[in-house]
């Protein structure tokens, strides 16, 4: 099967992380005899113009080439899709990175529901209200993201393994919906309420991949303090390696963190409640054991690979009824 990736979102020299979930995925699909091909929109550093020029040269490589599964990943390049003129309703899958509501908004999902065969939200959204639209969060690769020592960790990072690190997740810069404000006011309280002047910052923000396990594993806990989020793959990273997460409550972050003891997920996402769970994680020692529960619950890459192959074979299986 050969697949026309088109993203907005994959690593570049400059950001090796941005869209590094989406990088990784298509990478995933190599192992279920999948031809991948990619299309790269790079608006991050080319500017908005880059968007334009991908509807002309998306129309060249559809009219020059076959492909039987055209996979859109982040609304905008499904957009660009359409637009091009060279949009197949009955082969066309696209996957949110958020909730349609964050993503464009709901009016332009409907717009783009209509000229595709399937959607893939991250999140158990309300528009998920017919047969071809379907959660499926992305994988995590288990073998990169696992448990290290916190002392070895500590020393790769130059960092001291008699402290607390509370780890702050972005991809290359801080974004205002990550509330990195409600972060450090949530540490504020931890060290001065809970008195644990050995709790630091750890923020991990456009990293070489190979050192992000690292990070994980010299942290005490990861903390997401964001508005929203789709599935969020900080937590399943964390997850792989038995890191406690503590979260406000956003995308399917519930859903992950569901039976798992000692990581919490708020309720009200005030700094004040954030810094009580956290601190429940602290002064325990408890040992968490979230990897099983990812693997029970499928969240790793090969599985979510598995899943996403059958859906392009019920996007194949559309077009062989028509």
């Amino acid at each position: 099967m050969k697949v026309l990736h088109i993203t907005n979102n994959y690593p570049t020299t400059k950001y090796p992380i941005f869209g590094i979930f989406v990088k990784e995925q298509i990478e995933s699909l190599s192992n279920q005899i999948i031809e991948n091909e990619l299309f790269f929109i790079n608006g991050r550093e080319n500017g908005k113009v880059e968007y334009l020029k991908s509807i002309f040269r998306i129309r060249k490589i559809l009219h020059n080439n076959h492909f039987e599964v055209i996979h859109c990943h982040h609304a905008f390049s499904a957009l660009c899709l359409i637009l091009s003129g060279y949009s197949r309703k009955n082969k066309t899958i696209v996957s949110y990175q958020s909730d349609p509501v964050n993503e464009l908004g709901t009016v332009l999902y409907r717009f783009i529901e209509n000229h595709v065969s399937v959607v893939i939200l991250k999140t158990k959204s309300i528009l998920v209200n017919n047969q071809n639209v379907f959660y499926l969060p992305n994988g995590v690769n288990i073998s990169l993201f696992k448990s290290i020592d916190k002392t070895a960790s500590c020393k790769i990072l130059n960092l001291d393994p008699s402290k607390k690190y509370i780890l702050f997740v972005s991809s290359n810069f801080i974004r205002k919906e990550k509330r990195y404000d409600k972060f450090i006011d949530t540490l504020e309280i931890i060290k001065k309420k809970y008195q644990m002047e050995d709790v630091e910052e750890l923020k991990l923000i456009n990293t070489k991949r190979e050192l992000v396990p690292y990070y994980y594993n010299a942290a005490s806990l990861h903390l997401l303090t964001s508005d929203f989020e789709g599935s969020p793959n900080s937590v399943k990273e964390a997850m792989a390696c038995n890191i406690p997460v503590v979260s406000t409550n956003v995308g399917n972050v519930s859903i992950m963190l569901d039976g798992i003891k000692g990581s919490y997920v708020a309720r009200l996402n005030t700094p004040e409640e954030l810094a009580e769970l956290s601190h429940q994680i602290l002064i325990s020692n408890e040992v968490c054991k979230s990897r099983d529960a990812l693997i029970n619950k499928k969240l790793d890459m090969d599985s979510v690979a598995k899943q996403l192959v059958a859906l392009y074979n019920k996007a194949l299986q559309q077009v062989s009824k028509k």
